[in-house]
């Protein structure tokens, strides 16, 4: 396993820094972190359970055999499926217990739901090809993506955000980020949000004859104004994946042949840092950053000028009681409480986990 590295940050996001690394599986703090912090890990379900996020309140939510379900006090509770379908997966979750996700009504094209009183609400019916919830704010705000098209290609999808009507709970007002401006074909032009964060801000990538594809911000005034972040130094395209609710925006950007780890600061300029890889590794992205400035990411080695591009597995965080006998495969979520969530397999056992910070 990898030697953990010191990471500098910018004074904006404090003293700590954290990179879970998705792909490969790690966890890096900052040298004084990782000599106090460690992690704890405990079992969610079967093999047959996979979990795509946690919020603030520790509930944790996925699906197991096909069914959305969310886990409360380490508890699952199956959420069902819309009218029809064959599968429903939750994608995210607010304090106030109320989950969105995707499932299909029949056809295996997912649609976006919500539970309500009377069980998943299909926010935004028979809209086409496909809808994807990402997001729910404490205000109720879903954001996510869709598209109305059967083809698929990229200028078909589109950034939304739906608000509750306060007249009827049971509908949904959809509101398109734009894209940016200056493109001279504007059927080539797209753009689509990856992350949404609880000041109404988005972020994740724009597309466009003049500047290719590049990481994207949206910020919550009245026109909902898109900004281009741009690339690191020399690089030719870049994309955002996460945001946490300080406006920091986590991605990554890609040199020929290869990608760097990004933080774009929430400075007025979205000011672009590069994140550090493991010792001997020369490809990563960045995928989560939340309030603590813990970032979960990948590192890996890729042959130069290639695209071949290895993986490794970091655990050494855990403790040595709770942790004996696992293997960390997958992360999919970390919450403001420093709370991860993933898969792995315990004592050769596939099952999800949750990792929580044990207190110095």
């Amino acid at each position: 396993m990898k030697t953990i590295l010191k990471i500098n940050r910018p004074k904006s996001i404090g003293q700590l820094l954290a990179a879970l690394l998705a792909s490969t599986l790690a966890l890096s703090l900052s040298a004084a972190a990782t000599a106090q912090t460690t992690y704890s890990i405990s079992e969610l379900g079967a093999a047959n359970c996979a979990v795509s996020g946690i919020n603030d309140y520790s509930d944790v939510v996925g699906n197991c055999d096909q069914v959305a379900v969310v886990w409360r006090n380490g508890v699952a509770t199956s959420l069902g499926k819309l009218t029809g379908g064959d599968y429903s997966y939750a994608t995210a979750s607010n304090s106030k217990g109320v989950v969105v996700g995707d499932g299909d009504t029949g056809n295996f094209r997912p649609q976006s739901w919500v539970t309500a009183s009377s069980g998943l609400l299909n926010f935004f019916p028979n809209n086409g090809d496909n809808t994807h919830a990402l997001f729910i704010g404490e205000n109720g705000v879903i954001g996510g993506y869709y598209t109305k098209s059967l083809s698929g290609n990229t200028s078909s999808w589109k950034g939304a955000i739906w608000t509750p009507d306060p007249k009827d709970p049971r509908k949904y007002r959809t509101t398109d980020p734009p894209i940016l401006p200056g493109g001279i074909n504007t059927k080539a032009s797209a753009a689509l949000p990856s992350a949404f964060n609880q000041l109404g801000q988005a972020a994740g990538y724009a597309v466009n004859d003049v500047i290719g594809q590049h990481a994207a911000f949206w910020n919550n005034d009245a026109a909902r104004s898109i900004r281009d972040l741009g690339t690191l130094p020399g690089d030719w395209s870049s994309l955002a994946w996460g945001m946490n609710d300080l406006g920091e925006v986590v991605g990554e950007s890609h040199p020929p042949f290869g990608s760097r780890p990004v933080l774009w600061d929430n400075d007025a300029a979205h000011t672009a840092v590069e994140l550090p890889l493991l010792p001997g590794d020369n490809y990563g992205s960045a995928g989560r950053i939340n309030n603590l400035g813990h970032i979960l990411g990948s590192s890996a080695y890729g042959t130069p000028g290639t695209w071949d591009v290895g993986v490794f597995n970091l655990q050494s965080l855990l403790d040595p009681v709770t942790g004996n006998g696992w293997t960390i495969t997958s992360v999919s979520g970390i919450n403001n409480l420093g709370q991860i969530v993933g898969f792995g397999s315990h004592n050769g056992q596939p099952t999800p986990f949750v990792m929580t910070p044990v207190a110095p």
